[in-house]
């Protein structure tokens, strides 16, 4: 099915990003800048759209988005992947608080979602498309950008508790404020379940209990100075079912901890036209897997590190021009360890470089290019270009955007190095194309989006039957539309919906020629509605719709589509205190995500807020 002939009732579900004035973002350059003034897709899902959706998992927010389909296999906590306009769950580049957390220890680095929990995050940005020029390896798909919540100017208090189905608990809270030169935020949160089996079949539930902290403090030296503190931390475990050995009853716990820092020095010269960020980032990522079962793949001891050393700068050359620079080195560690055999240890460094133009030369036009080299120690340089042009010719009521972009994925350490990886590998890399209009009108009050992106990736890494090692032997093309529409007719009633039409095809030669990619819908949308009645109760609804799919690379195991309908509420008793619930799975739907492996039918939540 081409892209010229996707049904009427496609299109009934018009698409976009969350419906906000011109947002600041930094995902698109690693500063702060106006959403406007990009030409890439972004979407910002912040703290209030979170507690307003109920959302308990960062993954559950994503749904809700265009360009983005979410396959988990399980209950809370599993093992979840999240793909952007079709690419690889590999090529998602995920950030926490700016810093790298895709686990260099995993076979392909992608990023698991089961265990980064809503509790006190106050932000995420998904930028859809290539950035390597500024995130380098692994941002072919898109860039995820999860932040903690940010100090407040007034001293604040917030937390959260809520118990629900499968005896689900879960609690945060937080703590913010400014006293003199000093600004800072920390907080932590709780969630544990008892879950449902994870595979089909089975009779005993996979649980999962999870612990964060997260913490930002900065101390502002002089005007122009400041030092920045960052950390977040994430310790879970997981039962889960095994496909292998005792199967649905398997018995099987991972214990899994992430471990961000971040410490950076901030100062502005030549009176705040040249901004410095001087800043080292340390991502400590620990998993141990148990299972009774003998000589059991799910018993192992694996490690993985990332210390990041960067400089990025951003000079206002004049009103309508700003360079954007940095150089970067980062040194990669992993050790892994099967059922007590010697550990397999690996690392690498890369050094980076990358400039970046932005220019205004006409009020609303904004034209923006650059490029990025990559020097990597095992296997040799890379050089990444991209370009984009946003134009607002009408005080920002119509954005167009187009963007130019390439992406790469550096091999990982266990898909390049011995004893089990090729040396020879050369780098994922992708090329990307899309186009989009973003209109307001009814006075800002309805907002319409359209984007059609096309990208082609080339030298995918896969494993090789034939030489028993991966080896760049794939390509892939994606194309498709996103659609989107919100409309805020009062200030008590709003309405979102997007549509995505995603067409990723499989181009290597072979048996799979021409297929589909696993676990990708061509069909996927949401709409979400909210209304705040006369009484202070708050309404809303969410649909997620996902068309059929397949599990595997032949296209044998369909996976049908699905309509999956929640419903939530949320009043508030005082100025402080907020009662909320919420009914998932309304219509007690029967779907799968993954094959084999379970989703919660009908499921009921109720909770407390307070702010002080």
């Amino acid at each position: 099915m081409t892209l010229l002939k996707f049904s009427a009732a496609a299109l009934a579900l018009l698409p976009v990003p969350a419906f906000a004035e011109d947002d600041i973002v930094v995902t698109a350059s690693g500063f702060e800048q106006p959403r406007s003034e990009t030409g890439q897709a972004i979407s910002v899902v912040d703290a209030e759209r979170l507690a307003e959706l109920q959302s308990v998992s960062i993954s559950d927010a994503l749904r809700t988005l265009p360009g983005i389909a979410v396959a988990a296999r399980g209950p809370v906590g599993s093992q979840s992947s999240v793909f952007i306009r079709g690419g690889n769950s590999s090529q998602t580049l995920v950030l926490i608080d700016g810093v790298r957390i895709n686990d260099p220890s995993s076979p392909n680095a992608a990023f698991d979602f089961g265990a980064l929990l809503t509790g006190n995050i106050g932000r995420v940005e998904v930028l859809r498309g290539p950035n390597s020029i500024i995130w380098g390896s692994q941002a072919i798909g898109g860039v995820i950008n999860v932040q903690s919540l940010t100090p407040t100017e007034d001293l604040a208090a917030r937390a959260g508790l809520e118990y629900g189905y499968a005896d689900s608990v879960r609690a945060s809270a937080n703590l913010s404020g400014t006293s003199g030169i000093v600004e800072g935020s920390f907080g932590g949160a709780f969630y544990r379940t008892d879950g449902i089996s994870a595979l089909a079949g089975g009779s005993e539930d996979d649980g999962f209990e999870n612990w964060s902290a997260n913490g930002r403090l900065k101390v502002n030296l002089a005007e122009n100075v400041a030092l920045d503190f960052r950390g977040y931390y994430n310790r879970g475990t997981i039962e889960y079912d095994s496909p292998f050995g005792a199967g649905a009853n398997a018995l099987p716990v991972s214990r899994n901890r992430q471990f961000v820092g971040y410490v950076g020095a901030l100062f502005d010269l030549a009176d705040g036209r040249l901004r410095n960020r001087l800043s080292y980032a340390r991502t400590d990522i620990t998993r141990i897997g148990t299972d009774p079962v003998v000589f059991s793949f799910n018993n192992f001891d694996v490690k993985g590190t990332i210390d990041r050393f960067e400089y990025h700068g951003s000079f206002d050359i004049a009103d309508a021009a700003t360079l954007v620079f940095g150089a970067e080195h980062e040194r990669t560690f992993a050790r892994t360890s099967f059922e007590g055999a010697p550990a397999d240890r690996a690392r690498n460094q890369v050094t980076s470089g990358f400039g970046q133009v932005i220019l205004r030369p006409i009020k609303g036009l904004t034209l923006t290019g650059g490029v990025r080299h990559d020097d990597y120690s095992d296997y040799g340089g890379q050089t990444t270009l991209g370009g984009n042009i946003a134009y607002t010719p009408n005080d920002g009521n119509t954005v167009v955007r187009a963007t130019y972009g390439e992406g790469f994925r550096a091999p990982t350490l266990s898909e390049g190095q011995p004893p089990f990886g090729n040396p020879n590998l050369k780098p994922e890399t992708a090329r990307n194309f899309d186009i989009g209009v973003e209109h307001r009108f009814l006075d800002g009050k309805a907002q319409v989006y359209a984007t059609y992106f096309n990208r082609k990736s080339t030298d995918l890494i896969a494993f090789s039957f034939t030489t028993f090692q991966s080896e760049n032997i794939d390509r892939v093309n994606s194309e498709g539309v996103e659609l989107g529409f919100a409309l805020q007719p009062t200030d008590r009633l709003s309405v979102q919906t997007n549509y995505t039409l995603t067409n990723a095809i499989n181009r290597s030669v072979g048996a799979n020629f021409g297929n589909r990619l696993a676990l990708r819908p061509q069909h996927a949308g949401s709409l979400t509605v909210d209304w705040q009645t006369p009484w202070r109760l708050k309404l809303g609804a969410t649909l997620l719709l996902s068309g059929d799919s397949f599990d595997n690379a032949a296209n044998t195991v369909r996976l049908d589509g699905y309509a999956l309908t929640h419903l939530r509420a949320a009043f508030p008793v005082t100025d402080r205190f907020e009662l909320y619930g919420r009914v998932e799975n309304v219509f007690d739907t029967d779907y799968v995500q993954v094959a084999g492996y379970n989703s919660y039918r009908r499921n009921a939540h109720v909770g407390v807020r307070a702010t002080f």
